[in-house]
């Protein structure tokens, strides 16, 4: 009786606030909350409210991948729990790389990048993209005996992944730069489409001939995909891919210090902000494959400019060797988490200039390269096959539309 006193509206306003595992438990209540916490505008509505939550500094979460899959509350004291992911099974898999993450969602792949899964970590849904077309021989592949193609050549393979609000999908895009000999051939760019589950070429006129696409996946901010670009004859740019749109378009970067003999960029979006870290290394032989990190110099985008946020001079002092990235802010918005060296974790106080190491507990022991990303949770669902955490599967029901659903059909769209 008393869920007939409340009006639907007010039901939904009141459940979209509820973390993910209590909508799931409270989907047995009764058929009309089971449909409306199932309705894809309550989705949209849930994830609007978290978002929010999450640019607040409240209840942000981690996702940590290497041989292992595994998540952790920042909140909980950084337990990670390991997760029995899709790729789990799959041959060529023995490590599995983030290609991106975005409402909830993760897009995952082997090393190879040879496929990949769209994935839940939260409510256990997966989505296996097909196979991705190429006019290229295909890359980290071995040839075979009589192989008709050449040995191996140069190439460059990013992906970016992201969610078009416009036409409620999720896009993955893939780009290939392919050289012969060291000599730049081509790019090639595709775009994956969740709601068509099918890939297309996109044309880039434009930027096609611009080589120098550093080897780091796209960012996401503001329903585009970022990707630093340079090379020995241009100054670093970012190049933007616009989801809704589906064009490209440029933005510049902050002048670098040219006096360096190496660097490169880590962007993240951290809370609202677009940021990046500028890493400075310096050669440690004359065969340029060693290299230390020297300071970094940590930019946000606030109001179309970009400004400093801080600088770290002499990485020594916190115990950093080779790369150092953004992850998230604390509450009281004073400290940055970093991800140090791809292992460890800490809150950095760029006032004070002082660094707090975070005790880890439940990380595998193992020394692969690693990928660590925030994640909100949601009820994003596939609705085809779930993988839950003891990696059962089980077939979702058709959702059926009531007249909460309508409601929020009518009344209610999803910004990002």
């Amino acid at each position: 009786m008393a869920e007939e006193a409340l009006l639907p509206e007010i039901i939904a306003e009141i459940l979209s606030r509820l973390p993910v595992k209590s909508l799931c438990r409270f989907k047995s209540v009764s058929k009309p909350w089971n449909s409306l916490i199932n309705s894809p505008n309550f989705i949209k509505l849930h994830i609007s409210k978290t978002l929010i939550s999450e640019n607040n500094h409240k209840n942000p979460n981690l996702i940590f991948c290497s041989v292992s899959f595994s998540t952790a509350a920042i909140a909980a004291h950084f337990r990670f729990t390991e997760l029995h992911h899709p790729l789990l099974n799959f041959p060529d898999c023995d490590i599995v790389k983030i290609l991106g993450s975005c409402n909830g969602v993760v897009c995952i792949s082997p090393a190879s990048r040879a496929y990949a899964c769209l994935y839940n970590p939260t409510i256990g849904t997966h989505h296996l993209l097909p196979p991705t077309p190429s006019r290229f021989p295909e890359p980290n592949r071995k040839p075979m005996p009589r192989n008709p193609y050449p040995k191996p050549e140069e190439h460059i393979l990013i992906y970016g992944f992201g969610y078009d609000s416009v036409s409620d999908d999720y896009k993955l895009l893939r780009i290939l730069e392919y050289s012969k000999n060291s000599v730049f051939v081509g790019s090639e760019i595709c775009l994956y489409s969740l709601k068509n589950n099918s890939w297309k070429f996109v044309v880039d006129d434009k930027y096609v001939n611009s080589a120098g696409l550093q080897f780091c996946n796209g960012t996401l901010f503001n329903e585009s995909l970022h990707f630093v670009q340079h090379d020995s004859e241009t100054r670093p740019f970012i190049r933007c891919f616009n989801l809704r749109t589906e064009t490209f378009s440029v933005m510049e970067l902050p002048k670098v210090d040219e006096n360096y003999y190496k660097f490169c960029f880590v962007m993240r979006q951290v809370g609202e902000y677009l940021s990046f870290f500028l890493l400075n290394y310096h050669d440690l032989d004359i065969s340029g494959w060693h290299y230390r990190l020297v300071n970094a110099d940590f930019w946000i985008l606030k109001e179309a400019t970009w400004v400093r946020l801080f600088s770290i001079s002499d990485m020594s002092s916190i115990g950093v060797r080779m790369s150092i990235k953004p992850l998230v802010y604390s509450e009281d918005g004073q400290k940055i988490l970093l991800e140090l060296d791809d292992r460890e974790f800490g809150w950095y106080d760029w006032e004070k200039k002082h660094l707090v190491r975070v005790l880890i507990r439940g990380l595998p022991r193992d020394k692969a390269p690693s990928d660590t990303f925030t994640y909100v949770e949601s009820l994003v669902s596939f609705g085809k096959l779930n993988c839950n955490s003891k990696g059962k599967t089980t077939v979702s029901k058709k959702r059926k539309k009531n007249n909460v659903d309508r409601f929020l059909s009518s009344g209610f769209k999803l910004k990002l």
